[in-house]
């Protein structure tokens, strides 16, 4: 017995050896190596370069790859590759069905252009290769680096060819401490189409808007290798997303927390169509100021990128977005509305900063530090304490200083060049309401505000008689205004001339209605308010 398992130990050893030999001798004789590289430059539409080339048939027969670069100047190395396939290789000198391990992979945004072909078969004449890569089922990346600039993401990636493209079953890349899970599929190279699912806790989308763009600019071909011709047929990809075969992929975003320069966006969703000049990210929705935000964005993809945003959002709180503005402690409330700008600049929060467009604000139930419309009227006006007395509780907001609250506080707002200006400003409260127009310059968040302003009906009341008869219009005090100054720091202020002019004006329909009386009895019941 020992010595027919010493007999079987013998060959088996030995066979390992002839195996190994055979191996070495069909993976590494005479042109094989050209003949490989030949066959992936032709696959890839780049130059390829192998270092070294090896042989082993542990635990399967594997071709060993080192050193392999792709490109001219090469942008894409590897350090190892191994190419397994069956034993039946080294018979038929068919690599078929193989599974590839790349070891060291670096890539370098941009990348070449990579082509969607095949290896090609041997012309009429030619003779045939020392060994053929028919097909490929697997590739497998292990400690990828794919570097853009000063950034770096490094991580893990497994891909099944499937015809001219590939199934992304995982990738999984981190950089600066976060970290994202990318699926899906990939039906072309080139132009680069297909759909991708991106899961991550965290992200910068600056950096990540950079990385798409960079990865698909370098995957697209030039413009002049793609004629101006019609859009083709979209293919169907899994999830009912229909992908152009001119070059768009869908990357599906799902992370829990977005940020971009000092702003960050909770709960962000969308889905980003990326072309060879754009990212379009719709529908898009995240979490801003505590409110939410639903709509679209779109980038252009030039020297400068352009942003443009269209949405409807709810839900804001006020304070928060003053304070991201530049301006704490003046504003406060819950916002809504709806918006339509544009930007440009390298970070999306540069860009909200300078944007331009159109936008419907309303805020309701908060306050604004340092108005006192009623303050400033009563005082100007006649200087009853009292009327201050009974409208102080509800002109000031507690723990503030000067704040006058409000019910509602609205705009249609005009951006461009840094200055917003409004037509229609409208501000609802207890005690005093307001309507306005004029600007506000973002850069010192100064206004320059003109209209009317009118106190309560209650309050109108306890303001005087003088005043009462000279400036009401429509039984309440009405009186010309102007609101400057810092937002932090308003200054109210009463055009006393047209206060004059009102005056004379009521006064003379006094006279003229005490004229009337003396020759009409009875006259002036016809202007008096009816009973309540």
């Amino acid at each position: 017995m020992k010595r027919l398992a010493l007999v079987a130990v013998i060959v088996v050893v030995l066979a390992g050896l002839g195996l190994a030999l055979l191996a070495r001798y069909v993976f590494t004789g005479p042109n094989v190596r050209a003949a490989v590289e030949a066959q992936v430059s032709a696959a890839l539409g780049q130059p390829v370069t192998i270092g070294g080339l090896g042989a082993s048939v542990y635990p399967r027969v594997t071709m060993d790859l080192t050193d392999v670069t792709v490109g001219q100047p090469a942008r894409i190395r590897f350090a190892s590759v191994h190419l397994g396939t069956g034993l039946r290789a080294l018979i038929s000198r068919r690599i078929e069905h193989a599974d590839v391990r790349i070891e060291g992979a670096r890539l370098t945004l941009p990348l070449p252009s990579l082509g969607a072909g095949s290896p090609s078969a041997p012309a009429a004449g030619e003779s045939k290769p020392p060994v053929e890569i028919v097909s490929i089922d697997e590739i497998v990346l292990h400690g990828v680096e794919v570097v853009s600039g000063s950034r770096t993401l490094e991580g893990d990636i497994e891909l099944v060819p499937h015809g001219a493209g590939a199934q992304i079953r995982r990738m999984q890349l981190a950089a600066d401490g976060t970290a994202m899970t990318m699926t899906g599929e990939l039906i072309a190279l080139a132009p680069l189409s297909g759909k991708v699912d991106v899961a991550a806790e965290a992200l910068d989308i600056d950096r990540l808007i950079a990385f798409i763009g960079d990865f698909v600019a370098a995957t697209v071909p030039a413009p002049a290798a793609v004629p101006n011709s019609p859009r083709g047929p979209a293919v169907a990809l899994k999830g009912g997303l229909a992908v152009s075969p001119v070059g768009q992929l869908a990357v599906v975003l799902k992370v829990g927390r977005m940020t971009t320069g000092g702003l960050t966006l909770s709960d962000f969703t969308s889905t980003a169509l990326v072309t060879p000049d754009a990212v379009r990210f719709e529908p898009l929705a995240f979490g801003v100021f505590g409110g939410r935000y639903q709509g679209s964005m779109q980038l252009a993809l030039g020297a400068v990128p352009a942003f443009q945003w269209r949405a409807t959002v709810a839900g804001v709180d006020a304070a928060s977005l003053m304070a991201f503005a530049g301006s704490p402690n003046t504003i406060t409330g819950t916002l809504a509305g709806t918006l339509a700008l544009q930007g440009e600049g390298f970070q999306m929060e540069q860009a909200l900063r300078t944007a331009r467009g159109r936008a419907r604000i309303d805020i309701t139930d908060g306050t604004i530090a340092g108005l006192q419309l009623v303050r400033t009227i009563v005082t100007a006006a006649s200087g009853r304490g009292g009327v201050l007395n009974s409208a102080s509780a509800a002109m000031t907001a507690p723990g503030t200083r000067g704040a006058e609250r409000f019910s509602r506080l609205g705009a249609t707002l005009r951006l461009a060049r840094g200055v917003i200006e409004t037509d229609d400003l409208s501000m609802t409260s207890t005690d005093v309401d307001l309507s306005a127009a004029g600007s506000l310059r973002l850069a010192a968040m100064t206004a320059d505000l003109a209209g009317r302003a009118q106190l309560s009906e209650a309050l109108s009341r306890q303001a005087g008689t003088d005043l009462y008869r000279y400036t009401q219009e429509g039984g309440r005090v009405t009186l010309p205004v102007t609101v400057t100054g810092p937002i932090a720091h308003l200054s109210v202020g009463v055009d006393v001339g047209d206060v004059a002019l009102r005056a004379l004006r009521n006064r003379a329909i006094e006279e003229a209605k005490k004229a009337i009386e003396k020759r009409i009895p009875g006259f002036g019941d016809l202007f008096k308010r009816p009973p309540r």
